[in-house]
């Protein structure tokens, strides 16, 4: 799968709104350590892996004001993309 289809899958599949529902789901303010913090999640700018056939990684970096202060990652099972 090319750098293209997989930004094609991105976007037909939605999958910035997936990866900050995901976060939002998974984790607690206390998880998250967000409580008192300006955090920014740069979802417009995914970092992306083909694992294998099947799976394919997403990560974006966590900011606070202008430190990184982590990363989220979510591993995408891709059922068929055939183009």
């Amino acid at each position: 799968m090319s750098n293209l289809q997989i930004k094609d899958f991105i976007e037909l599949n939605n999958i910035h709104h997936t990866f900050v529902k995901s976060l939002l789901d998974q984790n607690t303010c206390e998880d998250l350590d967000i409580a008192d913090k300006n955090v920014s999640i740069d979802v417009e700018n995914l970092e992306f892996e083909l694992l294998d056939s099947n799976h394919i990684a997403f990560k974006s970096q966590i900011s606070s004001n202008t430190n990184k202060i982590g990363y989220y990652k979510l591993v995408y099972f891709r059922r068929s993309v055939n183009r």
